[in-house]
């Protein structure tokens, strides 16, 4: 549908001077329109029409002839290939077989073809096995890169089948290192962690490995020990990957080895000494073009890291880069991984209609268990502090066969939205039980547990144990010491000042999350605080604080916390005051978030999707979400509705 007028003049072996009246022509007529950078079709049905009009053969042999025309003029991979598999679409649907000329061409480019397009690389790549023969060298080289594509696009047993059959004819060594490392990551994902090692053992001990092959099998090995949890194993055997890696001047294995060393400081909870080495890892990968997938990896878990130490400005910047790049490029994995990353920021910082589109802007099913879960939680808790318990429980119904999978393992935003689910049934004791049943055991990884203590010591308040409320209260102030991240310090305040009914601690905790860009624990500080000057008989600073407590829960749109809030103090006779915001707009332009606005502007402009997401560094995926969004509130039904209601409301305010 789009392309780039450069590539229309390769392919025609033309100057793109030559081409300027056909394309004025083209455009006069309806037949071509401005898109992005490039042109396009006007329409589908008359690219369609067009198309359909020729003969299949004839279609194939051009897609084949422009491919080539592509690759000699050194045009990215991902461009050609997409020619290529057109050349080979028989009739129907069937593959047709794959000249050699293509089957060379794909040899060469295979690495870069994967990390900028796996999902074009498996389809081309698994038609090139088929046409080479079984045992050759060309066809293992080829099933090893097919192999790794699919893992890529996270079909493990595909990859895992394929490697296993290549393996039976490998003899080359670089190809037995690359088929090693690519079972042997299946396995470690799938949780057969002790089979992984014992492949990349194997594979370690063939005679005569090179200083690469070397680095890139320690490589897989000291994924596989930190994903185990053995932290100090996985440091050691990636210091060895770098050296090698260094010697070997491997890029690939370099960058995987600092990834791995600040996954280690980023667990130990080491954000500090973990951004440098994200920071030399992305220097190391940023100048090749099949290392883009792992430059997404390192991208999105520098956003996690900045976003840890309260540098949300920055995190957010970097995950919807990552974001934008990994929606180009195709890579699922990595698309599901940036929504994900991006959601949870949004979240903390209270922008919940956002988090919510980032959230959903993918299926579940093409998430890992443990994102999937994080997600329904945060929309589940999301959800219950809006008053929609009904949506809330459908989110939690959703996570189970999720977190089915995942046994035991910690998901805090599904804990908060299980304990939330009891405190609406009436159930605080149930709700308290929801969050420490996570916590036990975890003393010793207090970094999992650090976003359920502020809840878990109010609810233990509550309850009447103290006990509990105590020793929570320790962990917060253990994972605070000599720390100076302010969500940290905050928590600590406001554990502390629940235990001690300290009002000014609990002033100082709000202060501090606000500090942290954390409104929703800064308004549960605030309402702390209230009910703490009410203790006191301090009714004008217990005023101040309520009033401040529902203001920010009311710009959260959290309708039940608000509704909550107000029939509390009413009891103590505090009430609104008069300078307190409205409740927010459930429809109407006054609905829309800063970013829906920004959508919508764009489709009155007449813009595509694929246009907007360009202009916003958004994916695709969330511009959808986002125009449905718009629909919805606004009670309209087409995108041409969209950009009348628009058109009106600018009307009106002139």
């Amino acid at each position: 549908m789009d392309f780039a007028v450069p590539d229309l003049a390769i392919v025609l072996g033309r100057g793109v001077t030559d081409l300027l009246a056909a394309v004025d022509e083209a455009c006069a007529v309806g037949v071509l329109a401005e898109s992005g950078n490039g042109l396009g079709f006007r329409h589908p049905l008359i690219r369609a029409a067009l198309y359909d009009d020729m003969p299949a053969p004839l279609r194939a042999a051009w897609h084949r002839d422009a491919g080539r025309a592509l690759a000699a003029a050194g045009v990215p991979p991902d461009r050609v290939a997409r020619q290529l598999l057109r050349a080979v679409d028989g009739p129907g649907g069937a593959a047709e077989p794959i000249d050699e000329w293509m089957l060379t061409w794909l040899t060469g480019a295979a690495d870069s073809l994967i990390g900028q397009a796996p999902g074009v690389a498996a389809e081309l790549l698994s038609r090139a096995v088929a046409s080479s023969p079984v045992g050759s060298a060309q066809h293992g080289r080829l099933a090893g890169r097919l192999a790794d594509a699919l893992y890529r696009l996270g079909d493990r047993a595909a990859a895992e089948q394929v490697a296993i059959a290549a393996l039976e004819y490998a003899a080359e060594s670089d190809l037995l290192v690359d088929l090693h490392s690519t079972l042997a990551q299946c396995r470690m994902l799938d949780g057969r962690s002790a089979e992984s090692l014992a492949t990349l053992d194997e594979a370690l001990a063939a005679p005569g490995i090179s200083a690469r092959h070397r680095a890139r099998l320690l490589v897989i090995a000291a994924r596989t020990h930190s994903i185990l949890g053995e932290l100090d194993m996985a440091d050691r055997v990636a210091t060895s990957a770098l050296e090698a890696a260094s010697e070997a001047g491997d890029n690939w294995a370099m960058g995987w080895a600092l990834l791995i060393m600040a996954l280690g400081a980023h667990m130990r909870g080491r954000m500090v000494e973990a951004l440098p080495l994200y920071d030399r890892a992305l220097a190391v990968t940023q100048a090749d073009p099949a290392l883009t997938d792992l430059r997404l990896l390192l991208q999105i878990n520098k956003a996690v890291a900045l976003a840890n130490l309260d540098r949300y400005e920055e995190a957010l910047a970097a995950a919807r880069q990552a974001r934008y790049l990994a929606d180009q490029v195709g890579t699922v994995m990595r698309l599901a991984q940036a929504h994900g990353a991006l959601g949870q920021f949004l979240f903390e910082t209270g922008q919940w209609d956002e988090a919510l589109a980032e959230v959903k802007a993918l299926n579940a099913d093409l998430k890992e268990p443990a994102p999937a879960c994080n997600e329904l939680g945060i929309a589940a808790v999301i959800s219950f502090h809006r008053d929609e318990v009904a949506a809330a429980r459908e989110h939690l119904a959703a996570a189970v066969p999720y977190a089915q999978r995942i046994g035991h393992r910690l998901v805090g935003t599904l804990a908060l939205a299980r304990s939330l689910d009891c405190e609406h049934a009436g159930a605080p004791a149930e709700a308290l039980a929801a969050l420490t049943a996570e916590l036990d055991g975890n003393t010793e990884e207090l970094e999992e547990i650090e976003d359920l203590l502020a809840d878990a010591v109010r609810l233990a308040i509550e309850t009447g144990d103290l006990s509990t409320a105590q020793t929570l209260a320790g962990h917060a102030a253990t994972l605070a010491a000599e720390s100076e991240i302010p969500h940290r310090q905050a928590n600590v305040l406001y554990c502390r000042g629940l235990v001690e009914h300290d009002a000014t601690g609990l002033l100082a905790a709000a202060e501090r999350y606000a500090d942290a860009s954390r409104p929703l624990m800064n308004a549960k500080a605030l309402e702390a605080a209230a009910t703490e000057f009410v203790r006191a008989d301090d009714r004008a600073q217990a005023r101040e604080a309520f009033s401040r407590a529902v203001e920010m829960y009311t710009t959260l749109g959290a309708a039940a916390d608000v509704a909550r809030v107000q029939a509390e103090f009413r009891g103590h006779g505090i009430r609104r005051g008069p300078h307190s915001k409205h409740r927010r707009a459930d429809s109407g332009w006054d609905s829309l978030t800063p970013t829906e606005i920004k959508v919508a502007a764009f489709v009155e402009e007449g813009l595509s999707n694929p246009e907007i997401a360009a202009r916003l560094l958004l994916s695709r995926r969330t511009v959808a979400t986002h125009v449905s969004h718009i629909l919805k509130k606004l009670g309209v039904n087409s995108r041409t509705d969209i950009a009348r209601e628009a058109a009106l409301r600018t009307i009106a305010s002139r």
